[in-house]
């Protein structure tokens, strides 16, 4: 009888070294690791933590601030950064714009949002030689300080050129 108490006592303590991973491993925080025994494991919120931070770009759009674009600003981008979006703020009367890294990879499209912002008003762009406009016109930018418009720029697989798109203009924010 003794000899099935002992068994049942290791079974019963690893049944709770069990339990006490699951519950570490629902509700650890994400610096947390569980231990099993193929090693070490992040929890589940330490797996969003991953999750969050190699797709960032795809889940989460990362903005990249410009306080005060001059009168020329290039815009960095490469895939790898993961920005994909650009908030601008336009303080000289022209503004000179290039995309830098802008090859994107076979069998991929990429888009980028820029928020343009009129820092003093009035403020134009010039935008890269390579960019075509929906209707063939580029966008006529509010010119009020304060007021900002939205662009997007989408990657042409084929022509190796970025499709223009306003998406709003004079917002007031």
């Amino acid at each position: 009888m003794s000899y099935l108490s002992e068994l049942q006592a290791v079974e019963i303590a690893k049944l709770q070294a069990l339990g006490a991973a699951w519950h570490l491993f629902h509700h650890g925080s994400k610096t947390d690791r569980v231990p099993t025994d193929s090693g070490d494991i992040p929890t589940l919120s330490g797996l969003g933590e991953i999750v969050l931070e190699a797709m960032g770009g795809v889940l989460l759009p990362v903005v990249e601030t410009i306080e005060a674009a001059g009168v020329a600003q290039a815009l960095d981008i490469e895939t790898a950064r993961r920005v994909s979006a650009f908030d601008i703020t336009l303080t000289a009367p022209v503004c000179v714009l290039s995309l830098l890294n802008e090859q994107v990879p076979a069998g991929f499209q990429s888009a980028i949002t820029l928020t343009l912002r009129q820092g003093t008003g009035a403020n134009k762009v010039t935008w890269p030689s390579n960019v075509v406009w929906q209707f063939n016109r580029p966008p006529v930018l509010a010119y009020v300080q304060g007021m900002s418009d939205m662009v997007t720029l989408v990657s042409d697989p084929v022509t190796s050129k970025w499709r223009g798109m306003v998406d709003g203009g004079w917002f007031n924010v």
